[in-house]
């Protein structure tokens, strides 16, 4: 693994890089031309990209891959770190309980589950069973859903009240 973050200018109290030093993405493609070879965590990529099957992949993939890694990993450490304080531990000790909670705590809003496949069955079940219009070809082109059932429809309402002021 790499230095700890702070050697690479990263401020251990916030995850953005401190002005002087590089962006971590920018540390990694520059890690990956050393005259001594690749890093571990760069070859560690790597490996995990080839136990999943991924032969070809741009270079940038790493480096994005690394960026995130980073990133991760000193945000999860800060968050445990705050854990550890909370509860009236001296700064800088933390404990791998502190570590799983803040894992758990970040996955909970930055990772979400796929739906359940019995679920997305019975939904589509549901959709398919309403009937498609029927193409009446009077104009040329694609066929497009109503507005409405669409991602660029507004997706809010702005009622005017009373007195004709807009409320929410």
């Amino acid at each position: 693994m790499q230095a700890p973050a702070a050697s690479q200018g990263v401020n251990p109290r916030s995850s953005k890089a401190s002005p002087s030093a590089p962006a971590p993405s920018t540390l990694a493609a520059a890690a990956v031309t050393t005259a001594v070879g690749p890093p571990p965590d760069v070859l560690a990529v790597h490996a995990l990209l080839k136990s999943m099957g991924v032969d070809e992949y741009e270079p940038r993939v790493v480096s994005l891959l690394l960026d995130f890694m980073y990133t991760y990993v000193t945000d999860v450490l800060q968050d445990a770190e705050s854990f550890a304080e909370n509860i009236g531990r001296e700064v800088g000790r933390v404990e791998m309980d502190d570590v799983m909670l803040a894992v758990q705590s970040r996955s909970a809003y930055s990772f979400t589950q796929p739906p359940a496949q019995d679920s997305m069955a019975e939904l589509a079940a549901a959709v398919n069973t309403r009937e498609l219009k029927a193409y009446t070809g009077d104009k040329p082109g694609l066929l497009l859903p109503e507005e409405t059932h669409t991602l660029l429809a507004p997706n809010y309402r702005v009622g005017l009240g009373a007195d004709g002021v807009a409320s929410r």
